[in-house]
């Protein structure tokens, strides 16, 4: 009974430090390691100290602690090999970094190429050999340079989301192609009082600065259609009032400092 009261205190320590630590950080995330090896996790939480705080224990103690900080929504997000990771980032700015982070990885039999796996044409380190009809059968054409084997065209050897077979992924490796991109997976995080999902906090920042840019822009053009004036519509809605006046001034013969020149001369050429 004292081994099993000992286990008790022990948990109920530990998922009380884990309350604790929570309450220091305004962003709570939730990932999952599962396909992240404890040697790059290890050497992303080195490079990324600063920025944030990963606690790794057992699912029911990290369930427990979010429960009693009442963040019960978060624990659907529980999954394969979870973990918390805590940060005094926004969470579109850590999800970003965590993102810039992942590293690259050699390709597995059976996963996904995550875009077009293309092997480029240039030399190899094999020498001339069965290796030969090994690239033959990927449909890579090869061809012997200097008592090595190089191969002559580049070639996408797996589509995008097209799973990756063993003979590739064996290749891929020997000509020393990593094609995955591996990293802190992040699920989900809680700040301020709103959850987001890995979706929603996955944005293409490129993508969004020109989606803004196109608003910006029609909205411009909007306004001075409407003669709707602002900050950014007064110059250019002055400019045109007085190209405008211009225009009907020189039109009409109506003579003012501007138009004067522009009369005289019309009038000399008649």
């Amino acid at each position: 009974m004292k081994e099993k009261g000992k286990v008790v205190e022990w948990k109920l320590k530990k998922v009380a430090e884990i309350e604790q630590t929570i309450s220091k950080y305004p962003v709570i995330s939730i990932i999952n390691l599962e396909e992240l090896p404890n040697k790059q996790l290890q050497l992303l939480r080195k490079k990324l100290r600063d920025d944030i705080h990963v606690i790794i224990t057992k699912k029911v103690l990290i369930q427990k602690a979010l429960e009693h900080k009442k963040l019960t929504e978060l624990t659907q997000f529980l999954v394969g090999c979870p973990a918390l990771l805590l940060s005094k980032k926004d969470s579109f700015t850590l999800f970003k970094m965590l993102k810039d982070n992942r590293m690259t990885a050699a390709a597995k039999p059976g996963q996904k190429a995550p875009n077009d796996i293309v092997v480029q044409a240039g030399p190899t380190p094999f020498t001339p050999g069965p290796v030969i009809s090994e690239l033959a059968q990927l449909g890579l054409k090869s061809k012997v340079e200097a008592g090595k084997i190089a191969i002559r065209e580049d070639k996408v050897v797996a589509k995008e989301g097209q799973v990756i077979s063993g003979p590739l992924a064996s290749m891929l490796a020997r000509l020393g192609i990593e094609p995955m991109k591996i990293g802190i997976n992040l699920l989900a995080a809680y700040e301020g009082n709103q959850i987001y999902k890995k979706d929603v906090l996955d944005i293409d920042v490129d993508a969004y600065t020109n989606d803004l840019k196109i608003a910006a822009s029609d909205c411009f053009k909007l306004a001075v259609e409407l003669g709707i004036t602002n900050a950014e519509t007064a110059e250019f809605l002055v400019s045109k009032a007085h190209r405008e006046a211009k225009h009907l001034a020189e039109s009409q013969h109506i003579l003012s400092e501007e138009t004067l020149n522009e009369n005289v001369n019309s009038q000399k050429g008649e």
